[in-house]
């Protein structure tokens, strides 16, 4: 009986103990077993499409800073290119200006030249044995009057005036003020001129018919100036336009017959043996 007593206790011990040992494996496996090694040693985690759009975001916005940086520098580009046009074209109207004065200096240097036939009394004077001559200086002085015109600087400035109107392609305004200079200074030197340019006018506004009547002006009323030969040119290439061939040889033909040396008549042959087309130009 003490045997079997003796016996179950060491059963119970032995069964203990296994029980111990059984319960410390346990509790000492999770410290060192597969998923605590895979947490440790787990890769980088890979780029998701959350990632993807913020980055394309960034370089989209990049592209638009640098887009507008270049549109602002091709808008200075043009505001430059525009200013450089407006000096550019400052500077011809300047030029057309000096332009301008040089032929009106070159209008009173040719006028002045025409006031020696004032001299010519004292060369009656030295004449003394015809007793009536000293009466006759008075119709010279007569012809006197004139000359203070081809001095009067306001003459001048209103030719160059209207000379720079018709340069820059204001043709009607010019046509106005070479008509105001021809009817308060008909006597001028440069009258004649003025009348032609009014029929250049009206040319280069295609108005043929009163050009021809402003350059037949020319013909009737400065007969005696080389304008006429230019006017005639003109009323050549006037008939033309207007399909009056006819008219344009007569006009040309005369040119050539009453003035053979001039740079007109040279032209008109050209325009007779069709080698040019002619035009209008501003000199």
């Amino acid at each position: 009986m003490a045997g079997l007593f003796f016996h179950a206790i060491i059963c119970a011990v032995v069964g203990l103990i296994v029980a111990g040992c059984s319960s410390g494996s346990k509790s000492v496996a999770p410290a060192s077993g597969p998923a605590e090694r895979s947490a440790v040693e787990r890769p980088p985690r890979p780029a998701t499409l959350e990632d993807v759009r913020k980055t394309q975001e960034t370089q989209t916005q990049e592209v638009g800073r640098l887009t507008g940086e270049v549109k602002a520098l091709d808008a200075q580009q043009a505001f430059l290119v525009t200013e450089l046009k407006s000096l550019s074209e400052q500077l011809a109207k300047l030029k057309a200006s000096v332009d301008d004065a040089r032929l009106a200096v070159e209008a009173i240097q040719r006028a002045t030249p025409v006031t020696p036939p004032a001299t010519p009394p004292p060369a009656a004077l030295s004449q003394p044995p015809p007793p009536m001559l000293p009466p006759a200086a008075p119709p010279r002085a007569a012809v006197a009057p004139p000359t203070p015109t081809l001095r009067n600087p306001d003459a001048d400035r209103m030719f160059a005036a209207a000379l720079a109107k018709l340069r820059a392609g204001e043709d009607g305004q010019a046509a106005l003020e070479f008509t105001e200079f021809v009817t308060q200074f008909p006597n001028h030197p440069q009258a004649a001129a003025a009348q032609n340019w009014i029929g250049e006018a009206f040319y280069r506004q295609r108005d043929y018919k009163q050009a021809v009547v402003e350059f037949q002006k020319t013909v009737d009323n400065y007969t005696q100036t080389t304008q006429v030969a230019e006017a005639l040119l003109k009323i050549g290439l006037c008939k033309r336009a207007m399909g009056d061939a006819a008219g344009a040889r007569a006009a040309w033909e005369q040119v050539i017959k009453q003035y053979p040396r001039s740079e007109a008549a040279s032209q008109a042959r050209g325009f007779l043996a069709g080698r040019t087309n002619g035009g209008s130009r501003v000199r």
